[in-house]
């Protein structure tokens, strides 16, 4: 797996500029805390990915392939569709739910943590979790009052757009190592 595919590939599929309406949490706290378990999550995920792909008798190039085709939908999908913006959600576990999962661990990156391959993709995919999650977590601390809405919603499909990229380059990669 290249470290820029899959960097992408999480920054892309977090694409911070749409999830800034979903994270609808007043408190700061909420929103950190959801990104660091999501991280966990993330990690713990590359980290068994081994053991997973073997009890379900998957390749890693299998796995990677399978990432890549997901990622596809949901790049199209956000260069297509606007997501909805929430209501706040005062709960008391608001960290967990809605802004933990499914706003930041979400079932397509939870693929490209399970492509990893040994450790070097256990570091790339925490490298790439980090980064993602903290620019989603930063765009969020602007709250949109660095651009407009329209640009935004351009910036989102910029991110969608990159998204197919690094989706491409998960895909040749997989078909590569088949």
């Amino acid at each position: 797996m290249t470290v820029w595919a899959v960097v992408l590939a999480f920054v892309g599929a977090l694409d911070p500029f749409r999830r800034r309406g979903c994270l609808a949490v007043p408190k700061r706290a909420d929103v950190v805390l959801g990104a660091a378990a999501a991280g966990v999550a993330y990690v713990a995920l590359a980290v068994a990915a081994a053991t997973g792909r073997d009890a379900l008798d998957v390749s890693a190039p299998n796995a990677r392939l399978a990432a890549a085709l997901v990622l596809v939908a949901v790049g199209l999908h956000a260069i297509v569709t606007p997501l909805p913006s929430l209501p706040p959600d005062p709960a008391p576990r608001a960290w967990l739910a809605p802004v933990c999962f499914p706003v930041l661990l979400r079932p397509d990156l939870a693929l490209v943590a399970l492509a990893a391959d040994g450790a070097a993709g256990i570091g790339v995919v925490a490298a790439a979790a980090v980064v993602g999650l903290l620019a989603t977590v930063a765009w969020w601390a602007t709250g949109g009052r660095v651009v407009g809405p329209r640009v935004e919603r351009g910036l989102g499909a910029l991110t969608g757009a990159l998204l197919v990229l690094a989706a491409v380059r998960l895909l040749l990669d997989g078909l590569y190592a088949i």
